[in-house]
This record gives structure tokens, sequence and C-alpha cells, in this order.
């Protein structure tokens, strides 16, 4: 539940969805929604990673580089059957092979995905899955994006240099 999470949560409470979160590092679970006119909180229901992989129609992974792929073979055999995965974290936070064979074998409905193992060459499988809808990871090279960037690293270097 960082900041991507935090924003994904709230464009799912937007659209109606109920929210599950696992996050084994946070134990507050709430996204502040509105602006200056409307303003709320939602609550997001705090979830351990097996509920949320039996219980999710959609799961949205934003976790940084892992050591191991938090969703492997294990994983996606409870998944719920007709379920979507969408992968805007890192490659490797998903095992390829066994995204791959869950989509083949119906347990996953489709995949969005936008990071891969092997960047920049994906594998052709994934490439052409018909299940499977692919975006460029771009979304740090928007002039917002790099603008925000460039003001958070200002402000770093003037609290370190004073």
């Amino acid at each position: 539940m960082g900041r991507i999470g935090q924003e994904a949560a709230k464009m799912a409470v937007g659209l109606g969805m109920e929210v599950l979160a696992y996050d084994p590092f946070v134990e507050k679970m709430q996204v502040e929604i509105g602006s200056r006119q409307f303003h709320t909180t939602a609550t997001v229901n705090r979830s351990v990673l097996e509920d949320l992989l039996s219980h999710s129609d959609f799961i949205t992974l934003h976790v940084p580089g892992l050591d191991k792929p938090i969703l492997g073979a294990a994983e996606f055999a409870k998944i719920k059957k007709g379920a979507y995965v969408i992968n805007a974290a890192r490659g490797g936070v998903v095992d390829e092979d066994a995204l791959l064979a869950a989509l083949n074998d119906g347990t996953l409905a489709g995949a969005g995905i936008d990071v891969f193992v092997s960047e920049p060459t994906p594998r052709t499988d994934i490439l052409e899955h018909p299940n499977v809808s692919l975006t460029p990871h771009i979304g740090a090279s928007t002039f917002e994006a790099q603008e925000k960037v460039g003001s958070e690293l200002a402000g770093q270097i003037i609290e370190i240099l004073g």
C-alpha cells in the first residue's frame, strides 16, 4: 500500500470495488479520496495473501523488486478462477512460466503487463498471448512525472547542502 498501490486503490474504490490489500509492512489501510470540495477516507481491507488471491477478481502488483516472484505456481493455484493479474511493478515479481500456465489452463482470464523479466526483449510467447494486454513501462516518462522527480531531487539537494 505504497504510493502507487494507494492510487490504484483510489481508482478501484471510485469504481465501486471492494479493495483487499496485502502489505506486510503497513498496519493502517486507508486512502484519502477527493478534492478540497469533496473529501473522504476509504478503508481498505487488510488481507493475508492467500485470501486476497482466492477472493479477488483483479490483482494488481505494485511492489519493489524481490529476490523471488511474489506470484509463482503455488500462488496461481490459489487464485480465483477467471481473475486478472496486472503487473505494473517490476519484471520478475511474477513467474512468467507460471503466468503462462495459468493463462493457458483458464485459471486466469487475462493479464496486463508493462514489465518483463527480460527487458527490453520480452518473451515472444507472452507478447503474442491472446489474453495478455501489453503496455510500455513509461509512467515516469511523462512531463508531469519528470517535473515531480526534478522538484523532489532539488528539495533533497537543498536539504542536504543547506
